[in-house]
């Protein structure tokens, strides 16, 4: 599903036939991606309590994933950098493919293997399929208002499939149990990486760069330019929220006793509902864009998140009112995706995108550790989900009122930023499912 496109002036004819094919090869190959990812997103906490698993080593698996993400995740991806990031788009999905085998067994140690996978997979999904059409939308020259169209086309392009995949994910569960839904996703990663090896041409970083230049130049980005750091801390405090809810959504509602919606949750349709409301977000995003800064607005989108999280620690036990503020959660983080790739764009070096991105999964990992490993109470755990949100909402307040360097204030970026314009990867933005 994609958004028309006369809504933005096109500069030439050339330019916009070499948009549209973008476009084309980028939503077809992310959208099989997502659909895959969001496959696993329904059933996966509950095919690994169909194995009689508690709850603590069910965490402990999510932990094990991010902590790949982490150490192995962020080596990966930063050597896409220079081996290529169509290359590494291709191993987020053999990687999810590994993973999705490994669930067939109930072993332990298997099951965490598959997790050490799902970890690598994860940086390089979350990382590379954006930095691989960043690079070739500069390479190509495109109007810099067509960035912002195929941002949100592609957001809602994911979240489409991911409305589609809860059903099919509740359709399959029903019909041939909770394994049927990672066997269907990976029939998907096949196509998909095909699709990917026969359109999509490769593109780097710095690639005459070593290996460790990456990493050595990215920190000292950090640390030499505020806006970035600010930019990483409020997306690593965001993105921790929406981990720590892609693992104890379906808790959450289980453990919920009056008002229920159904004895037996559908776990599938619930998660299309949730999909449904993060694809009202990306639509919600471009009226607040058109209107608003994307510095303005921002904050209150956390501001309101956290509110919505709030109704899972004063009303834990009404069903019904959880799943509500889960999908105003979702509608949130709709908004926040399309927008932060946009801060992304303007602040981060192209040269070590994939790089910075995966050191912010840093702090990120620190915060879900810090919160999970003491399998707590989930109202405790969503009062911290609380409070990371209203911190995320600080730094962008702090980054907003910083004065932007004159040497970064590149027309094209001055457009996509600007208030009169339109301005432009929740459960499974984190793959995008958990």
């Amino acid at each position: 599903m994609t958004i028309p496109l006369d809504e933005f002036p096109q500069p030439s004819s050339s330019d916009s036939l070499i948009f549209k094919q973008l476009q084309l090869i980028y939503l077809v190959a992310y959208g099989f991606a997502a659909a895959g990812n969001n496959l696993q997103g329904s059933y996966r906490y509950a095919l690994l309590a169909s194995y009689n698993i508690p709850r603590s080593t069910i965490e402990s698996l999510y932990l094990c994933a991010h902590l790949s993400t982490l150490c192995l995740g962020t080596i990966t991806s930063s050597l896409s950098d220079k081996f290529g990031r169509r290359l590494a788009c291709i191993l987020s999905s053999v990687f999810y493919t590994i993973h999705c085998l490994s669930l067939n067994f109930n072993i332990l140690s298997v099951l965490v293997l598959g997790s050490i996978f799902r970890g690598m997979a994860h940086s390089l999904y979350n990382t590379n399929f954006e930095s691989w059409l960043l690079q070739e939308h500069h390479d190509n020259d495109l109007d810099t208002d067509s960035l912002k169209h195929l941002l949100r086309n592609a957001f809602v392009c994911a979240t489409s499939s991911a409305v589609a995949a809860g059903i099919v994910a509740q359709v399959s569960a029903e019909l041939l149990g909770y394994r049927a839904p990672f066997e269907v996703a990976i029939g998907i990663y096949l196509v998909m990486i095909v699709f990917v090896l026969w359109k999509w041409r490769e593109n780097y970083g710095d690639r005459e760069a070593k290996a460790t230049e990456s990493f050595v130049l990215a920190i000292k980005v950090i640390r030499t330019d505020l806006r970035v750091l600010l930019v990483g801390l409020s997306t690593c405090l965001f993105e921790a929220t929406v981990y720590i809810y892609a693992m104890e959504w379906t808790p959450a509602l289980q453990e919920a006793k009056e008002w229920i919606i159904s004895e037996r949750l559908p776990l599938g349709f619930m998660f299309s509902g949730f999909m449904t409301f993060n694809m009202m977000g990306a639509f919600l995003f471009k009226v607040l864009a058109k209107r608003f800064d994307v510095h303005s607005y921002l904050p209150v989108v956390m501001v309101i998140a956290a509110a919505a999280l709030g109704v899972l620690v004063v009303v834990p036990d009404a069903q019904i009112l959880v799943f509500a503020g889960l999908c105003m959660y979702e509608l949130c983080v709709g908004i926040y995706m399309p927008s932060i790739s946009l801060l992304r764009n303007r602040y981060l070096p192209d040269s070590v995108r994939s790089t910075l991105m995966n050191y912010f999964r840093i702090p990120r990992f620190l915060l879900m550790f810090a919160v999970i490993v003491w399998h707590l109470p989930l109202s405790v755990i969503f009062t911290s989900c609380v409070v990371m949100l209203v911190l995320a909402g600080i730094c962008l307040v702090v980054l907003q009122n910083m004065r932007p360097r004159e040497e970064d204030q590149r027309e094209s970026e001055r457009v996509v930023l600007l208030p009169a314009s339109p301005q432009m990867t929740a459960i499974e933005m984190t793959e995008t499912g958990e």
